[in-house]
């Protein structure tokens, strides 16, 4: 059978193709404009950004773009997280004020938009968080007036520290100007530390002081002086801030205070006098300048009454009006000096930093670096430079002052050309710094002198650790007897004529070689006996004078004399 193919016609055909390719053309475009219609949308949708805020660390625009999953700020090595507060980024522990921060927010993107951005995005700002600072640290308030702080910028948080820690208070709103006293009296003086914040959630930096004054009729000029002159010590390398309660240039007509040593050849305090504000000076040393012991006046153009505080903040009343105001530097480290005495080898110990800390480093090889660690003793430890008997090594206490820091200080002094006074030389901590940077270590042999009076009576010497010498002794007779005890040498002759008086009362003056004095007027020294070791003097120790000859070359000022008992 035959089998026909059925068709359309040429024109049939024709006809379906045109419908086939409108309709398809109807459909293209409908997804050309549909498509194009949501690019749009999407452009023209506002985006999230991040942008400073009042109140927060940065604010967020376009919320309705999505949502925050995280956020973090980040400052040289430190990360702290943010956390979102209705369009609010604010931080979740205190940032510092004045810090440059990286902000890196992760966004969600809403589900609608997803499909052409992405689930997620990542928004990042570089911001600056606030600072403030005070305006004017003296302050002149009328009686019956409020004394208050101006700040740079308005503050939210702010402590003010009048004797002890008051809370931290958070203003209501910000303010550049905040309250402090309530009301002053005239005549009324009184010393704040203050510290502000611009937002609540930055740290406080560390307090600045603020004087005040509650102005009086009186033609004296009231003083106030940081840190306080007549009441404590200043810190080596301290700017001194003299705040006063009229206008500097009424009070001495532009005229600078001086300042000068007591002690005669003491080195002058070198540095130079400012006019922070019209009614303050400040005295800013060019390097460590007031050292421990030492003893110092502030000189003034003019009288003024000083003032001073109590730890409360309470005024003292104004002091006789004085051109003069004598003050000292702070105390030292005992710790420190001991550190120092043994670098030099003028101790039998060894003294060693710890390794990583600041004395350890190049950078303490400078004077501001030395008298910055006078006070703060680096962290280290001594070591026995010899095997020594116990009632030498038994006198040993670091931190402490003892006799054996007392001797190694005499013979430091001793050596750099100082009056042998002990630790109270006000010229001991800048000569002791100044060897210690120039390693000019001790020229003696480390000696100590060791007395038994158990019979025969002998005396040992010390060098190095070792026993250089040993010889009969002589010490004083029961009437007059030697004390026990440690001792330095304080001072040394090849010879003199001693004089004194016997227990019965009979004077003597009997010629005497080879002296060490040690205490008081006992002394080791050289003196002829027809026999020795037993109790024969009146408080000295005496050795056979050849033996005393040779002893007394090895022994120097600050050698250290135990009688024992």
């Amino acid at each position: 059978m035959r089998r026909f193919w059925t068709s359309q016609s040429r024109k049939e055909q024709s006809s379906a193709r045109r419908k086939w390719v409108l309709r398809a053309s109807v459909g293209t475009l409908a997804v050309v404009v549909v498509g194009g219609a949501a690019a749009v949308v999407w452009l023209a949708w506002p985006r999230m950004s991040l942008h400073p805020g009042s109140g927060a660390l940065a604010q967020i625009g376009s919320f309705e773009a999505g949502h925050v999953v995280s956020a973090q700020a980040s400052f040289g090595s430190k990360t702290v997280s943010l956390v979102d507060r209705g369009g609010s980024i604010t931080p979740v522990a205190a940032l510092p004020q004045g810090t440059k921060l990286r902000l890196v927010v992760d966004i969600r993107e809403p589900w609608w938009m997803s499909w052409a951005t992405g689930a997620n995005r990542v928004v990042t700002a570089t911001v600056i968080t606030p600072q403030a600072s005070l305006v004017d640290p003296v302050v002149v308030a009328a009686p019956g007036q409020p004394v208050a702080a101006r700040f740079s910028r308005p503050v939210r948080k702010i402590e003010v520290i009048s004797g002890t820690a008051d809370p931290v208070e958070t203003l209501k709103r910000p303010s550049a100007k905040v309250d402090l006293v309530r009301s002053v009296q005239a005549g009324q003086v009184g010393d704040l530390e203050v510290s502000a914040a611009p937002d609540t959630w930055e740290s406080l930096r560390p307090p600045v002081a603020l004087s005040y004054f509650g102005s009086a009729g009186s033609s004296v000029p009231m003083m106030l002086a940081q840190p306080p002159l007549a009441e404590g010590a200043v810190p080596v390398s301290s700017s001194i801030s003299l705040s006063f309660s009229q206008p500097v240039a009424s009070v001495f007509d532009n005229r600078m205070p001086t300042i000068t040593p007591v002690l005669k050849g003491a080195p002058t305090p070198a540095g130079h006098w400012s006019e922070p504000t019209p009614y303050s000076l400040e005295f800013v040393p060019d390097g460590p300048s007031f050292w421990p012991g030492e003893s110092l006046t502030l000189d003034l153009p003019d009288p003024v009454a000083p003032v001073s505080t109590t730890p409360s903040g309470a005024s003292s009343a104004p002091a006789d009006p004085t051109t003069s105001i004598p003050f000292s530097g702070v105390g030292g480290s005992v710790l420190r000096l001991q550190q120092l005495l043994a670098g030099l080898g003028y101790l039998p110990l060894d003294w060693s930093a710890a390794p990583g800390s600041l004395a350890a480093s190049a950078a303490s090889d400078t004077e501001a670096a030395q008298a910055a660690l006078m006070t703060t003793s680096p962290p280290g430890s001594f070591a026995w430079r010899w095997n020594l008997p116990s009632p030498l090594t038994s006198l040993w206490q670091p931190g402490v002052d003892n006799v054996i820091t007392d001797g190694a200080i005499m013979t430091f002094e001793q050596v750099s050309h100082l009056n042998t006074v002990g630790i109270s030389n006000p010229l001991l901590w800048p000569t002791l710094i100044d060897a210690y940077l120039a390693h000019r270590t001790d020229p003696h042999e480390y000696t100590w002198i060791e007395v038994s009076k158990n019979l025969p009576e002998t005396l040992t010497f010390y060098r190095n650790g070792a026993v250089a010498l040993r010889s009969l002794a002589n010490t004083g007779i029961a009437q007059a007897p030697t004390a026990a005890g440690t001792y330095p040498v304080y001072l040394r002759l090849a010879f003199q004529i001693m004089r004194g008086h016997n227990p019965d009362g009979s004077a003597y003056a009997d010629p005497v070689h080879w002296i060490n004095y040690f205490n008081g007027s006992d002394a080791v020294h050289g003196f002829v006996r027809a026999s020795y070791g037993f109790p024969q003097s009146v408080g000295c120790v005496e050795l056979p004078v050849p033996v005393a000859a040779q002893l007394w070359p090895m022994v120097h000022i600050g050698t250290l004399v135990t009688v024992l008992p």
